[in-house]
């Protein structure tokens, strides 16, 4: 499948003592090459590591979640081979430190795996989080289906316990799962599968580099290895390719994980007869979303505005046809919806003296464009109106001086004593006081 800009996939490093130097050194070739990578430190726990890493991804709008441990050493071109196959949920392999085994569960049956020159992908059961690719929809399926909470928002630091450890019933008794297995698990009930490409070389740094080999046989190297599961004959199943990305319809969604927060903040509005504006509606997830949830009283309406061209984050992206599939999603809602295709400030400035009682501001994510909306918005904003900021918590420019955060909070700055803060996390919400 097309692999989108590295800038879509943030590289997530849990850090326990120190980072292997051939790690490092593959980490920031990786960031030469556009991936931002986080390393976090200070988690003594590493699933509440995990758990605070995925939640803060989510919320910075990344599509993609990238997991390489401090211990393991790779290759940067497997990044982007892990990400260019079309699973939701694959991993790199590799040996534990010590015993024969793999830092995996491999699916019941499997008689072999073929590892190297001849590897290719096949599925698992549930696989180690040293090098593995998350793409969002797993995570929001999990978060979602399985009705994991929202916790720790008293904190400042909201996160979803997508890695909690889990015990699950085996026919010789109860398996207490780690936090990459309990992952793998829930996953799987969601109904995706873990899948491996077996023909990436990983090194898991102990006392010295282990290797596939490692975890069945005396030490020796080698460019191909089948490691023996079973005693079982045949070769491993391969794994089917995933049916291709659609053109019709929703193709992203950095919308769903916020629907917590917007049920919250707009439910004094739900029903009622709101006008609303949004800047950057993109395919128009969150536009359906309002009008099927907030927008419904017959008189309430939604004006949009888009260039329908991306920003500097979609410059390897493909958004051909990105309007036309906006149209077609809104399409239903008919004279509800309008719009304007355009810069959103040239557009602002020509709705002088229009109010709404909510706007939603999701436009350029480059800090002097969020902070020119802010300032044209506000002058439209009814007195006890809502407004919110999308992408507070977006870091993908390496600049912090690009990034939204700076212009919101100048904003703000100057504002004081005019609004009130209604939510304040990855988005802010305020109401501006009469």
């Amino acid at each position: 499948m097309p692999t989108a800009a590295p800038a879509e996939c943030v590289v997530l490093v849990p850090v326990d003592g120190a980072i292997e130097p051939g790690c490092e050194d593959a980490l920031r070739e990786l960031e030469r090459r556009g991936y931002p990578v986080w390393r976090y430190r200070g988690y003594s726990a590493v699933d509440a590591a995990r758990n605070q890493m995925a939640s803060d991804a989510l919320g910075a709008g990344f599509a993609e979640l990238m997991w390489i441990d401090s211990d393991v050493v790779f290759e940067p071109d497997d990044v982007d081979r892990l990400r260019a196959h079309a699973h939701p949920f694959t991993c790199g392999l590799y040996p534990k430190k010590g015993p024969r085994e793999f830092a995996c569960e491999f699916m019941p049956g499997t008689p072999a795996v073929r590892f190297g020159t001849r590897g290719g992908l096949v599925e698992v059961r549930y696989c180690g989080f040293g090098f593995t690719h998350v793409r969002k929809e797993v995570l929001v399926a999990v978060h979602h289906k399985l009705q994991l909470p929202v916790c720790n928002r008293r904190f400042g630091t909201p996160l979803v316990p997508f890695f909690q450890p889990l015990v699950v019933g085996e026919p010789s008794g109860p398996w207490s799962l780690s936090e990459d297995y309990a992952f793998c698990e829930r996953a799987r009930q969601c109904g995706f599968p873990v899948v491996a490409d077996t023909s990436i070389r990983l090194w898991h740094v102990g006392a010295y580099r282990y290797g596939w080999e490692d975890a069945g046989s005396p030490l020796v190297r080698i460019p191909d290895y089948t490691f023996r599961v079973s005693d079982a004959p045949g070769e491993p199943r391969p794994v089917a390719p995933s049916a291709p990305v659609p053109t019709t319809g929703f193709t992203e969604d950095w919308f769903t994980y916020n629907v917590p927060v917007w049920e919250r903040v707009l439910a004094p509005l739900v029903g009622q007869p709101v006008r609303a504006l949004e800047v950057g509606v993109f395919e128009g997830r969150s536009t359906v979303w309002l009008l099927e949830n907030v927008l419904t009283h017959s008189d309430a309406s939604l004006t949009w505005i888009d260039t329908f061209g991306g920003g500097a984050e979609h410059a390897e992206t493909d958004l051909s046809g990105l309007e036309a599939r906006f149209r077609a999603n809104t399409g239903r809602f008919g004279d509800k919806v309008s719009g304007h295709v355009g810069r959103s400030q040239d557009v602002l400035r020509g709705m002088s003296g229009e109010q709404f009682d909510l706007i939603y501001l999701d436009g350029s994510h480059e800090a002097p464009d969020v902070l020119a909306d802010a300032v044209l918005a506000w002058s439209l904003l009814a007195p006890g109106g809502i407004l919110g900021f999308d992408d507070y918590g977006w870091r993908v420019f390496p600049e912090p001086e690009r990034c939204p955060a700076l212009a919101v909070d100048a904003f703000l700055g100057v504002m004081r004593g005019r609004f009130e803060t209604l939510e304040r996390g990855y988005q802010i919400w305020v109401r501006k006081l009469a």
